[in-house]
This record gives C-alpha cells, sequence and structure tokens, in this order.
C-alpha cells in the first residue's frame, strides 16, 4: 500500500508548489518577469530547501490545481509573506497589480490589508534607505 500511495499522491497539494506558484504570481502580475525576480526565486528556493525541479512541474499544471497549503504558524505565515513581499520589491517598484496578488495571498492566510501594510512597512525598514523608495511606491499604489 505504501508505494502505491507514492503513486497516488496528489501533486497539487504540496506546500512548495503552492509557495512556487504564489512566488510567480507575484513576479508576473505586474506583466513583467524580470531577471531580478527570477534570481530572487532562486535564492528563496535555496535558502528554503525547495527542489528547483518542482518548478518545472509547476509550469506543466494547471495553476488552478495547485492547492492553497499554507503554513499554519503566525510566524510561518508572517515568513511565507516576507517572501512574498521580497519577490516584489526585488525591483524596487511596488506596482497596483503585484499589492493586489499580495494581499489577495496575504488574506488567504488570514492576514488583513492592514497587517500585509505592516509586513510591507517592516521589511522596507529592514532595508534602511534603499526601503524608502519600495515603500513610497507601495504607499502610492496600494489603492489603485
Amino acid at each position: 500500500m505504501g508505494l502505491f500511495s507514492l503513486f497516488k499522491r496528489d501533486l497539487g497539494n504540496d506546500p512548495d508548489l503552492t509557495r512556487l506558484r504564489d512566488l510567480i504570481i507575484i513576479s508576473a502580475s505586474d506583466s513583467n518577469y524580470s531577471l531580478d525576480e527570477n534570481n530572487v526565486i532562486l535564492n528563496i528556493c535555496r535558502q528554503e530547501g525547495i527542489d528547483i525541479d518542482k518548478m518545472q512541474k509547476l509550469f506543466k499544471m494547471d495553476p488552478e490545481k495547485i492547492k492553497d497549503n499554507y503554513p499554519t504558524s503566525l510566524v510561518e505565515k508572517s515568513k511565507y509573506l516576507r517572501r512574498l513581499i521580497e519577490v516584489m520589491a526585488s525591483d524596487k517598484v511596488c506596482y497596483a497589480q503585484e499589492i493586489k496578488a499580495l494581499r489577495s495571498i496575504a488574506r488567504n492566510m488570514g492576514f488583513s490589508d492592514e497587517q500585509t501594510d505592516g509586513e510591507i512597512r517592516d521589511y522596507c525598514k529592514s532595508l534602511g534607505k534603499k526601503g524608502n523608495a519600495i515603500l513610497a511606491s507601495y504607499e502610492e499604489n496600494k489603492n489603485k
């Protein structure tokens, strides 16, 4: 039974695929998937121990079939959200489409828009002066 259950395993319920899907949604939502965003995603995969081959699986799957499989603890949810913010901010601009996508994913994890705004502010503060421009573009575009 154990061997056959491996073949029947629902790949759409893989938390790594959920994470990759969300990272790509953020990066592609502004219709400009940049090399910087790609490098950030690859770096996140390395740091999080996500097999890069899963990205190939993701592109062969219907994204609608990938189930939301988010972390359950607040600390892990916050870390997950921060990784999405990292991708959004990688090109130093937060576009309205990226913000909408980020907020939608954050809501699915149980965050309010205000909590998401706070996470973005904290992330930008951690960048020092470099974060000021990112935060300014976020504030400018978040209600568009």
